[in-house]
C-alpha cells in the first residue's frame, strides 16, 4: 500500500491528477471505493441515478500510467446537487488507501468552484457525528455546524444504532 500512496504523490507532483465529470464507465471503480470507504455505502443504482439527474458528479483520477498506476484510475469523487440558490453536498469520498493525501481538499476546491460559477449563496451538507476527519475537513473550508439531525444515518454493516448527522453550512 505504501507504494500506491507514493505513486499517487508522484502523480500529484507530475500534475497527473485531474478532476473531471464522472462517467458511466467510472461506476465500477466508484462503487468499489464507496463500499470500502463508507459505513453505509450507496448502491450502484444511486450513482446511476445521480448521473441521470442534474447533479454534478465529479471524480479525481490519475491520468498517467507511470510507476504502475493505471490510466484513468479513480481515486476520489463527489456528488452535489443544486437546489434553487443552494448547493447540497451529497457525497465526498477518497479511496481509503489514498486518504490523508489532500484529495478531500481537491474535491472541496472543485465544489466551491461549482458553487461560484453558478452564483449560489450557500452550501449545505450532512456528516456523521462520528466522522471527525470529515468534520475537520469541512471546518478548514469554513463550514459551520448549524443543526443536528437525530438518528439520521442508518446503521453501518456492523449493526450499530442509527447515527446522528451534523448539518453544516457555508455562506458564499
Amino acid at each position: 500500500m505504501a507504494n500506491r500512496r507514493e505513486d499517487l504523490l508522484h502523480a500529484a507532483r507530475q500534475s497527473a491528477l485531474s478532476v473531471r465529470d464522472m462517467e458511466t464507465d467510472d461506476l465500477t471503480q466508484v462503487v468499489a471505493i464507496e463500499s470500502n470507504a463508507q459505513a453505509s455505502p450507496w448502491a450502484r443504482l444511486s450513482f446511476e441515478e445521480s448521473l441521470t439527474k442534474q447533479y454534478s458528479c465529479r471524480v479525481i483520477d490519475i491520468s498517467s500510467d507511470e510507476h504502475g498506476v493505471g490510466a484513468n484510475e479513480v481515486v476520489a469523487y463527489h456528488i452535489v446537487c443544486e437546489i434553487v440558490d443552494e448547493l447540497h453536498i451529497l457525497n465526498v469520498v477518497a479511496a481509503p488507501q489514498f486518504q490523508g493525501l489532500g484529495l478531500g481538499h481537491m474535491l472541496m476546491a472543485d465544489i466551491l468552484e461549482i458553487a461560484r460559477v453558478k452564483s449560489l449563496a450557500k452550501i449545505f451538507l450532512e456528516v456523521r457525528a462520528g466522522n471527525k476527519v470529515a468534520q475537520d475537513l469541512y471546518l478548514k473550508w469554513q463550514f459551520r455546524q448549524i443543526a443536528v439531525r437525530k438518528k439520521y444515518y442508518r446503521p453501518s454493516a456492523q449493526g450499530d444504532d442509527r447515527e446522528d448527522a451534523f448539518v453544516y453550512m457555508r455562506m458564499l
